[in-house]
């Protein structure tokens, strides 16, 4: 519900300025065209901050009724195999009219018949521009009925916009489907002039890239230098918060955002982070040109738990998932503030799933469990609900597997997975355990001097193991998940054990039986199991130092 005061909208919490978040510039030429956006990335599904999206942006379309405006996503906001979810998500994007999707490499992790079920019902235009697909693929079917195509062409307020897409080349698109292939980077550019040319043949002079490239210099700010036409890109992937506008890199959410194109006009770059904690809204001037006046140009991003819940929205929810239903109390409160603090440094929700496992495991003797850290998303604040574990934490959901791993394949395991950290360009993390406590040289001297073995100790149920000769014969009966049979560090150490692997339980179902067992977890618990010679101030830090060793080490 809207309740208005002249110009000021009163839908977000009062916790926020009562400014309009969301107010147009007002264009006072008249040969320049107004654009209002309205972006978001990688949602990865979420589902806990939906209803709350949903109000953000009927603030957003209610403030810009009289202004051209977009809603973009830039990819990442479908989930793989969950079709209940994507029917969701669809429905959702349905009714707020969305306006343009791209396809990330999550909306492609159940395969591309799988996502090709879930766009027949959508409202929206999916776009890629650098995807090859078979000719038995799936999609053709959306390619049919226009629901995917290269680039899509919006009128609004009596001016024509176009959006193009991209898709990553860097992830497991054509490893889950080999019917489908991104370009790599150079050919995706290719392809994207090509396409934006094509569209200036057309009349159109207002061109969006609607990206899962990336941010980074070998992505979208190459992307930015090297193509023509394009004035903005909106982006994904790569979970970056960028606000403002920035002709430098200035740290933090500041980065460089505004470059010069090939034809040397302006482009600017935004993402609004992940997994829906925030959404974008950009605001642009088009000259009579099309090309942005960049004084004009106002990027900002919004917490979305400033909004309140739409009803509209939690309804559907209720219909499409059923009632979220509380499973414990959180004591404290984590709230990764960045995929560093989340995915690279020990943290309590993470000790308190490895917890869960082991219990789990308990019953068939299980004396440790591990998992990448990946596998669980997010912070806890106040209690943890279904909702929170299927939609939010723990959306891959693996299964369990136990497993009679001898003492050196467990060193050989934990040594991969901490060494690579600095010795590849792959994006690893630190193995998250119960039942065992592990130290680990993780600074740069190290893998300079020639150190190849980071594991500097190890200890099993008070049982110290002797990392520099650990036992091939002797067994540690632990509880991990599936996918560290299949992740590229771990994958071939853990082959042998394919064969001889129970499958007792998976993530989703461990974790909801743990909570409703104990009924609190305490997010001020603070007890180390992995010990590091060095902790990174950052994700750039840390990638900084890892450029420098490969860089030596080649």
């Amino acid at each position: 519900m809207y309740k208005c005061v002249g110009s000021i909208l009163t839908s977000i919490n009062s916790n926020i300025s009562i400014n309009n978040p969301f107010k147009p510039q007002g264009k006072k030429d008249v040969k320049e065209t107004e654009l209002g956006l309205f972006y978001t990335n990688d949602m990865h599904g979420d589902v806990n901050r939906l209803a709350k999206f949903k109000t953000a942006h009927d603030t957003f379309k209610k403030a810009n009724k009289n202004t051209p405006n977009l809603t973009l996503s830039a990819g990442d906001c479908l989930f793989g195999t969950d079709k209940q979810r994507n029917s969701l998500m669809v429905k959702l994007f349905n009714i707020m009219g969305l306006d343009a999707l791209a396809l990330g490499n999550h909306e492609f992790a159940g395969g591309s018949k799988n996502l090709s079920d879930s766009l027949k019902n959508a409202k929206f235009t999916s776009v890629s521009a650098n995807l090859e697909l078979d000719e038995n693929n799936p999609l053709k079917d959306r390619i049919k009925d226009k629901k995917l195509v290269k680039s899509a062409v919006f009128m609004k307020g009596g001016h024509k916009f176009a959006v193009i897409g991209a898709s990553p080349f860097d992830s497991y698109i054509n490893t889950v489907d080999k019917t489908v292939k991104p370009m790599e980077i150079n050919r995706t550019i290719k392809a994207i002039n090509e396409e934006a040319k094509s569209l200036e043949k057309q009349g159109v002079n207002k061109i969006i890239l609607c990206s899962h490239l990336g941010y980074g210099e070998d992505a979208d700010l190459k992307v930015a230098r090297e193509t023509e036409g394009i004035d903005i890109i909106v982006g994904g992937h790569t979970h970056t918060t960028i606000d403002g506008v920035n002709k430098q890199n200035n740290g933090g959410t500041h980065k460089l955002n505004l470059l010069m194109s090939k034809r040397n006009e302006p482009v600017i770059i935004t993402q609004a982070g992940g997994m829906n904690q925030k959404v974008g809204y950009l605001n642009v001037l088009f000259d009579e040109k099309g090309v942005i006046k960049t004084e004009s140009i106002k990027n900002n991003l919004l917490d979305v738990n400033m909004f309140t819940e739409s009803k509209v929205a939690q309804d559907l929810m209720n219909k499409e998932l059923g009632k979220k239903i509380e499973l414990a109390t959180v004591k404290g409160n984590y709230a990764p503030n960045s995929s560093y603090r989340e995915r690279y440094l020990e943290n309590p929700l993470h000790n308190a799933f490895a917890d869960a496992l082991l219990d789990c495991g308990k019953k068939y003797g299980a004396e440790i469990s591990l998992f990448q850290a990946s596998t669980m998303r997010g912070g806890a604040n106040k209690n943890i609900t279904n909702y929170d574990i299927k939609y939010s934490m723990l959306p891959f959901n693996n299964e369990l597997k136990l497993v009679d791993i001898t003492e050196k394949d467990l060193v050989e395991v934990l040594k991969n997975t901490s060494g690579s950290i600095l010795t590849s360009d792959k994006d690893t993390q630190l193995v998250r355990c119960a039942g065992m406590n592990y130290s680990v040289r993780n600074d740069k001297e190290y893998f300079l001097n020639g150190g190849k073995s980071p594991i500097e100790a190890l200890n099993i149920q008070g049982r110290d193991i002797d990392v520099k000769n650990p036992s091939e014969t002797k067994t540690v009966k632990a509880v991990m998940t599936n996918f560290l049979f299949s992740m590229p560090t771990t994958k071939n150490i853990m082959a042998k054990y394919q064969n001889s692997a129970k499958t007792i339980g998976n993530e989703q179902g461990a974790f909801s039986d743990y909570l409703t067992k104990v009924g609190s977890v305490d997010m001020n618990k603070q007890e180390q199991r992995i010990k590091l010679s060095t902790t990174y101030s950052s994700y750039d830090d840390l990638i900084a130092t890892r450029k420098e060793v490969m860089t030596n080490l080649c």
